[in-house]
């Protein structure tokens, strides 16, 4: 899960849209580059070869009229690749960033937009990007051009206000970035799963046919005379990157209870989900889910 003939180059930061967040400023080579075809599709680009530069630059090839890209939060885009040295392609993709003054080149270009915008950022692959299958194809040195369409965005985070805890449930703890970690007090409940509310958000409603974008953070749990936690086998967190799928039709690695849990909720919610072990009353599997959004119908 690319845009509008380009118009002209952007001459200065401060022609970046998003509030004076601007970190990665026009240059030479980012100016250059061209982009026709609507937002979301393919775009036709062009840019003279090659382009060469010690560090990253970024222009707004078309502005969108949508809100500012707030620092954090996860952008949805249509991304094209090429190669700066020799113009050849090398991916086309639709995929999630986030939005960082103080992380990855690309990260640092979104925040510096709105939505609906199509960016062009050049520069080091390694310093534009963690993709790996991007950076073993051209190696970490080599400049690169991406063109991103901003399509939408959603929220780095659960917003939610802060709800009581539920007795026999674990406390949730989060960092400042929001990654969730859970206490290690809790005996797992045998009988049935359960569902609290950590912060209730207070954005639209996930739909059953709904394709709902959210971080997830699993925990094993085995109780005993000591208490053990280590993490499952899902963590957006740490990949860094969010999941979106419609819960009622994906498998949600066969836990029922999630999708029950994430149809109804609500964007910006923090969701807690204990699932016991179905052959085993001592363990259980811990979930934490952010709900960030719903990708759009349009």
């Amino acid at each position: 899960m690319a845009a509008v003939l380009v118009t002209g180059a952007l001459a200065g930061c401060s022609a970046l849209s998003g509030g004076g967040k601007c970190v990665i400023a026009p240059g030479d080579a980012s100016t250059t580059v061209t982009a026709t075809g609507d937002l979301g599709s393919t775009p036709a680009v062009e840019f003279p070869t090659p382009l060469l530069v010690d560090a990253p630059q970024a222009s707004v090839l078309s502005g969108g009229d949508g809100d500012d890209v707030e620092t954090g939060s996860i952008v949805f885009g249509n991304a094209v690749y090429f190669d700066a040295k020799s113009g050849s392609s090398i991916g086309d993709t639709p995929q999630f960033f986030t939005a960082s003054d103080a992380g990855l080149a690309l990260g640092q270009a979104l925040d510096c937009a709105t939505t609906g915008s199509r960016v062009a950022v050049v520069g080091p692959a390694g310093e534009l990007s963690t993709n790996s299958d991007l950076i073993q194809a051209v190696g970490e040195d080599t400049t690169i051009v991406a063109v991103i369409d901003i399509q939408q965005v959603f929220l780095g985070k659960a917003n939610g206000i802060n709800q009581l805890p539920q007795d026999g449930m674990p406390t949730v703890v989060t960092a400042v970035d929001g990654t969730p970690g859970i206490s290690s007090t809790y005996v797992p409940a045998a009988d049935e799963a359960r569902t609290a509310v950590i912060k209730a958000g207070g954005g639209a409603t996930v739909g059953k046919d709904d394709t709902v974008v959210f971080h997830a953070r699993s925990w094993n749990w085995t109780a005993g005379p000591t208490t053990s936690v280590t993490l499952g086998q899902i963590d957006t967190w740490s990949a860094g990157t969010p999941a979106a799928l419609v819960p009622t039709a994906d498998a949600l690695l066969g836990e029922q209870a999630l999708a029950d849990a994430l149809v109804g909720s609500k964007v910006g919610s923090q969701l807690l989900i204990v699932i016991p072990a179905a052959d085993d009353p001592t363990s259980a599997t811990v979930y934490v889910f952010d709900i960030l959004g719903i990708v759009s119908q349009d």
